[in-house]
């Protein structure tokens, strides 16, 4: 990965450094030790904000030097005890993590983390609207409490609560996740669902292919409902990354084994998007943003 003089990474491995070092202290050779979601966070709680995002695949090594070439990401170990788990950064900042699967585990994927103030109560809640508990609330070391759920059309997202609280919300930067598209078959019953579990306030938009819904938390925009494309699973939650050339992005996927599944439409100008799947068949979405002016 190409690092310029004016990126600032000495707090990253400093980070980094920490958690290696917790690990060695404690000993936690039978627990993933995986760093906290931020490192100045205050305190700070935006229930419903996606935090965090883990990503499963078979090939870590794979999968860093696409995303390397793709979008400028590094991946680094982080728990001394494991090598089967590395942190996902980003221009000095941590922003998810990378797993490799076992052969009875998930497929390969993307798990977009909601911030809950209860990750046990949000997970009964879930349940009782007619979604499902696949893992069930875990305190991870140093990441916090974490659940991962199916709703009722079985997308898989994963609740958390951070001991440090959540990542201040800032504007979009280049390369870094800007929140989650839900592409689901039934728009208005997975609006409800997710209403119901983190209390979103929902906003409609109509587009001339269907329904957009927003999802607000405090008034503030944290993803979205849309249908879903023919070629993609029935019901599946897209991490967003900003990118400030999505034309170029998209011939980085191409160019390093990618598959473009939707491909940014020149009438959208400025606020194209794209969706793509990695080499391992985890699919990620990008959205066009112009960065401000200096």
């Amino acid at each position: 990965m190409t690092r310029s003089p004016g990126v600032h990474l000495l707090p990253v491995h400093a980070l980094l450094a920490a958690a290696l070092l917790a690990g060695l202290l404690f000993g936690c050779s039978s627990k993933i030790n995986l760093p906290p979601v931020t490192p100045d966070a205050g305190g700070l709680s935006y229930t419903g904000k996606f935090v965090w995002y883990d990503l499963h695949v078979p090939d870590i090594d794979g999968v860093a030097r696409f995303y390397d070439a793709v979008l400028d990401w590094g991946m680094e170990r982080t728990d001394p005890g494991s090598s089967k788990v590395k942190t996902i950064f980003h221009k000095g900042r941590l922003i998810g993590s990378v797993f490799e699967l076992t052969e009875a585990g998930p497929a390969a994927g993307w798990v977009a983390c909601a911030s809950v103030p209860d990750v046990d109560g949000a997970a009964a809640r879930a349940v009782k609207q007619g979604g499902r508990v696949v893992a069930a609330p875990t305190d991870k070391p140093y990441r916090g409490r974490m659940a991962t759920i199916r709703d009722p059309q079985s997308a898989r997202m994963a609740l958390l609560h951070s001991p440090v609280g959540d990542p201040r919300d800032e504007g979009p930067g280049d390369g870094l996740f800007l929140g989650a598209e839900l592409w689901t078959p039934d728009v208005e019953a997975g609006a409800k669902f997710y209403a119901g579990l983190l209390g979103y306030q929902l906003a409609a938009v109509r587009l001339k292919q269907g329904t957009y819904v927003m999802l607000l938390a405090e008034g503030k925009p944290r993803g979205g409902l849309t249908a879903p494309l023919a070629s993609l699973p029935a019901a599946l939650w897209i991490p967003q990354v900003a990118v400030s050339d999505i034309e170029g992005t998209v011939q980085r996927v191409e160019e390093n084994g990618g598959t473009v599944l939707l491909r940014p439409d020149p009438a959208s100008r400025p606020n194209r998007t794209a969706v793509f799947a990695d080499p391992s068949g985890a699919i990620l979405g990008v959205r066009e943003f112009v960065p401000p002016r200096e």
